[in-house]
């Protein structure tokens, strides 16, 4: 089991999984070992199991651009709605008996009807793979997907209702909703009975993310364990006073009882991911403890990852999974040790006083220790923490598991019994509203306290966590020498996370082309100077690239200022997010024609910039359109990257004909091809004017309008120039260094692991 989790764990940095002919070979040779070697022939299980699971839930009949296919699927989630687009989870639905694993779909449709949760339907989708937008310190939603089951994206072309057998838990949500809606925590309601979040509102997120207190409201291990714990109580406590009975038959019916119990509540809260894995372990725990077999925490642990990653081993590369058990750990290690210590005490009969004050210290240093834990990973998962979720945490994990939590179970029971026997159901749904509201209404205090969410840089995160670690291991119960050894070998690591944050590179300095898909955000950095050229695009109210992508990278990498936003044209995909940088960057210097911002204009001018050299190229007068673009070409004296916007053939024979002896030259060693490699631009004239030996493309994967076109790339190819698109490298990064210029790409060489390869939709389906 220690092999199989371990190696299971280090898929994590694989760097590509085994084809299916290999993990058979792996699987046999997992066997044939067993007798000789444990952990090896459990990291051979690992490898064959990991990637046949892949190869089973990923196969999909392969499709041509524009193809559809027709699937049958169940809405599982309404994800978001927006007039009649809406966005909708389905599982996949066939007729075989035994469908392992799971899989899902996540479809845009627009329609006039009202698909509902539990409903199936057979749909006619354009498919679209799972391969998204790859960024340093943005959601990586690829992984995200994977860890979901997730094998696909699309858009529905045509729906048919199918008519089948309504799901209970469905039917519920759909009668709870209008129940819930005119509560101040109906929202938050739904989410505790039914695993429903989708009513939640924008101001309640951002409480349980600032408060840190979102696993309060996500069905997890901390609910069903909270339940169990009290059912285990109560009908033990029961059984031993209607029928006593001497042996372990009330131990047995109470175990059962309770297994049962919060399998159903499992079963309305939808058994997501989380919720199953938390099942598990509970259900091992409650086994293990009525078959009264000795076990250490370690052992405990082990067991219960290795039936989580046995059932799914995609589990880790959910973040979930991380969180849960690194509180598991923390709870078993430290629990039990003090624990023990306590029953020593007991021993001298104290009074109770004393034992309610040493109950009072074990869930104190449980929680201190909890709380240090699961900062320092949510500093590394998230790249960010509360400061203030040590003292939420403190409050109300003891309030949710006295009273929030069981009065939760009872609600549904009483409102599931009135659905059917038309009792009143109000007062108890009113009575939970009451017991979330001190929750809720903290939240508002937020606002007000500095620093709600503390934003820190990747490396930082990953040298606390780090030392974190190391502590750890020097606490452990081993011999002095091992704890040296450790330390010997923890230290060079450790210096290696935190010197570059120490030394600045004083020399060289480093452009990174942002994944924004079909749109465009360049950050120049320099000394921990940043100049950004453009924002990415902005849809609706909600989502921009400048909030999800932008902002995200900068905190990272652990800048806080920018010095210049150069805003290209007015063209969405270039400057949708800059009232979003505004705001999170004030001062910085605006430099754009848009008549809407005030700053510096894109008149042809030479600014100086920390020993950089920025040369302002044009246009030469205002205009509007893809020609109004701001061009610049910014130079280090030796080398030179251009960033000319959308400029098209026109503004490209400005620019050449403008040249005179004293002007600062085209010719450039690095390109971000104009229009994201649209055939309207990169003339051939061009093209030999600035010369390039690196072209870049800001062009999405497979994106609608085939950028870079194909006579575009072939231009490129006649000057021998090497070119990238974020499509297929996801964030390109470049190292100007005095010795030349460091192409490095997200997929390729920041995180080349197999889940952030390009995923072409059923791309599984062809083994060879």
């Amino acid at each position: 089991m220690f092999g199989y989790c371990a190696s299971i764990i280090s898929a994590l940095i694989w760097p590509s999984l085994l084809s299916p002919q290999l993990a058979w070979c792996s699987l046999f040779a997992a066997f044939l070992l067993l007798r000789w070697s444990r952990i090896l022939a459990g990291s051979l299980l690992a490898l064959a199991w990991m990637s046949l699971f892949c190869h089973q839930m990923l196969a999909f009949p392969e499709v041509t651009d524009g193809q559809s296919i027709q699937v049958r699927g169940e809405i599982i989630s309404l994800v978001q709605r927006n007039s009649d687009w809406i966005s909708v989870d389905i599982r996949l639905l066939n007729d075989n008996l035994f469908d392992f694993p799971q899989r899902f779909m996540r479809l845009e449709w627009l329609t006039e009807q009202n698909p509902t949760l539990g409903s199936q339907w057979l749909l006619r989708v354009k498919p679209r793979s799972i391969s998204s937008h790859l960024n340093q310190g943005g959601f990586n939603r690829q992984r995200y997907f994977l860890s979901k089951h997730i094998i696909g994206r699309g858009k529905v072309v045509a729906a048919t209702a199918i008519e089948a057998t309504p799901n209970p838990r469905f039917q519920l949500i759909s009668q709870l909703i209008p129940q819930v809606e005119n509560l101040n925590n109906g929202d938050l309601i739904l989410a505790l009975m039914f695993g429903d979040k989708q009513l939640i509102s924008t101001e309640h997120w951002q409480g349980l993310r600032q408060s840190g207190t979102g696993h309060l409201i996500s069905i997890s291990g901390l609910h069903l364990s909270v339940l169990a714990l009290w059912l285990l109580l109560c009908i033990g406590g029961g059984l031993k006073r209607m029928r006593p009975r001497y042996g372990l038959s009330n131990t047995y019916l109470t175990a059962l009882a309770t297994i049962m119990v919060t399998a159903i509540y499992g079963y309305l809260s939808g058994f997501s991911l989380p919720t199953l894995r938390a099942f598990s372990m509970l259900c091992l725990v409650i086994v293990v403890g009525v078959l009264q077999r000795h076990s250490s925490p370690f052992e405990r642990l082990l067991y219960a990852l290795f039936i989580v990653l046995l059932l799914d081993p995609l589990s880790v590369l959910s973040s979930g999974l991380w969180l849960s058990f690194g509180a598991l750990a923390v709870i078993l290690w430290f629990g039990g040790q003090l624990a023990n210590a306590v029953k020593v005490e007991e021993q001298q009969q104290p009074d109770w006083l004393t034992i309610f004050w040493q109950r009072l210290v074990i869930l104190w240093s449980i929680q201190w220790r909890l709380s240090l834990l699961m900062g320092a990973m949510l500093l590394l998962l998230f790249g960010g923490v509360s400061p203030y979720s040590v003292w939420f945490n403190l409050l109300f994990v003891p309030w949710f598991s006295v009273l929030v939590i069981p009065f939760t179970f009872i609600a549904l029971m009483w409102w599931g019994a009135s659905v059917y026997l038309q009792l009143p159901a109000d007062l108890p749904l009113v009575i939970l509203d009451w017991l979330i509201a001190p929750l809720t209404y903290s939240f508002n205090g937020l606002q007000y306290l500095p620093g709600s969410w503390l934003n820190v840089s990747s490396q930082l995160a990953s040298a606390l966590l780090f030392g974190l670690v190391t502590f750890g291991v020097y606490r452990l119960p081993i011999a002095l020498r091992w704890k040296g050894v450790a330390s010997v070998l923890c230290a060079p690591l450790l210096w290696l996370m935190i010197s570059p944050m120490l030394v600045r590179d004083e020399e060289g300095w480093r452009v990174h082309l942002l994944d924004v898909g079909q749109g465009l955000s360049v950050v120049i950095e320099r000394r921990d100077h940043i100049l950004l050229y453009d924002t990415g695009a902005a849809f609706g109210e909600s989502f921009s690239y400048a909030k999800q992508v932008v902002i995200p990278f900068m905190h990272s990498k652990g800048f806080s200022r920018v010095d210049y936003l150069v805003v290209s044209h007015g063209d969405n995909d270039h400057a949708g997010g800059t009232d979003v940088l505004i705001a999170q960057y004030p001062q910085a210097q605006i430099i754009t024609d848009l008549a809407s911002y005030e700053g510096l204009n894109c008149r042809p001018k030479t600014l100086t910039w920390h020993e950089l050299t920025i040369n302002v190229l044009g246009p030469q007068r205002a205009e509007n359109g893809n020609n109004g673009s701001c061009v610049l070409q910014i130079t280090d004296g030796l080398q030179q990257i251009m960033l000319p916007g959308d400029i098209e053939i026109e503004a490209e024979i400005d620019l050449i004909s403008q040249q005179t002896p004293l002007s600062p030259g085209l010719s450039s060693r690095v390109l971000v091809a104009p229009h994201h490699g649209s055939n309207t631009s990169s003339s051939q004239g061009f093209v030999d004017a600035v010369a390039p030996e690196i072209v870049l493309y800001a062009a999405g994967l497979n994106n609608r309008y085939g950028f870079p076109k194909n006579a575009v790339i072939k231009r490129y190819d006649h000057i021998d120039a090497s070119q990238y698109s974020v499509g297929t490298n996801g964030q390109i990064s470049l190292f100007f260094e005095q010795d030349g210029i460091k192409v490095v790409g997200y997929r390729r060489d920041i995180a080349p692991f197999w889940y952030n390869q390009v995923f072409e939709f059923g791309e599984f389906a062809n083994t060879e």
